[in-house]
Parts: C-alpha cells; structure tokens; sequence
C-alpha cells in the first residue's frame, strides 16, 4: 500500500480502535489491523470505511478533493467559473418550471374529476352539475382562495360543455 493512501486511512480512522473499525465496515478487526498497518486494503474495505465514516472515495484514494462526502458539492462549487454556475442555476430553473407545470396540469384534472364525480344524472337522462355548498370551514365560494376559484371555473365549464359526440 501506498503510504499516502495509509496516511489518508489514518487521518480518516482517526482516534477509532481497529475493532470499531471492524463493526462500521462489517470486517474482523485483525484485517483492519493489517490494513491500517500497510496491507493493500480490499476494495470493499474502502468502500464500506467511506459510506461509514461520510468520506469523499476519491479524496481517499487519490488524495484530491475534500475529506467528507458531504463538502463535495460547495468543493465543485468553489471550482467553478461563472458560465458553469450560470449553466447549473439555469438548468435547474428549466426543471422547477417543468416540474411547476406538471403539478399545475394534475392539480386542473384532479379538480376536473372531482368535479365530474359530483354530476347527478337527470330525470331526463342529462348531467346536472351539483352546486357545492360552503366549504369544511364555512367560507362561501368567492372567499376560497384564487387557486381554488380557478379551479371551480374550470370544474363549472367542463359539467357545463356538450358531451361529445358518440361515433
């Protein structure tokens, strides 16, 4: 083993014995002992050490990067140039906005079928709609909030439109 690598693995084991090594890794603590005294490690070895302890697998092997895990994101952020920075917040930005459209469109055909399962088949055979009452909480139907009004509208012009003709 290399002795940066070795370094490395005891800057990271820390003050922790070679048996609770052996309990977070899931190996005998001899192994541990060996490998912590300059025996190539397994690769499992290191990967168990890393998802263990939070540590960063390339800084562990190569000696690049931040020690935690959790520090590689603000390291690359810290690396970056502005048009890299711009590219990311953009990119994410398009996601948000697909994402809010998304919810929107399932928000308007959750409140279209709602609507639709409160339709009372008619005497003469036609859909009425089914005027609701107040809400839960005693407010009249221009007190709801907007979200909830727009969804009312849409909800009234569906019961409301011809169904559509049978081929």
């Amino acid at each position: 083993m290399d002795s940066e690598l070795h370094q490395r693995l005891a800057a990271a084991a820390g003050k922790r014995t070679y048996r609770r090594l052996g309990e977070l890794t899931g190996t005998h603590p001899e192994t541990v002992r060996r490998y912590m005294q300059g025996q190539a490690p397994s690769a499992e070895f290191l990967a168990a050490l890393c998802s263990a302890l939070g540590l960063n697998g390339s800084w562990l092997l190569t000696g690049h990067g931040p020690l935690l895990l959790q520090d590689v994101r603000s390291d690359a952020l810290g690396q970056a140039d502005a048009a890299e920075l711009l590219t990311a917040v953009s990119n994410t930005l398009t996601q948000l906005i697909d994402r809010v459209e998304e919810l929107e469109v399932f928000v308007q055909t959750l409140d279209t079928r709602i609507r639709a399962a409160g339709t009372l088949a008619g005497s003469d055979g036609r859909d009425r709609a089914v005027k609701p009452g107040p809400v839960a909480n005693g407010r009249s139907r221009s007190e709801r909030p907007q979200a909830t009004r727009l969804g009312d509208r849409v909800g009234d012009a569906v019961a409301q439109r011809a169904p559509a003709a049978a081929d």
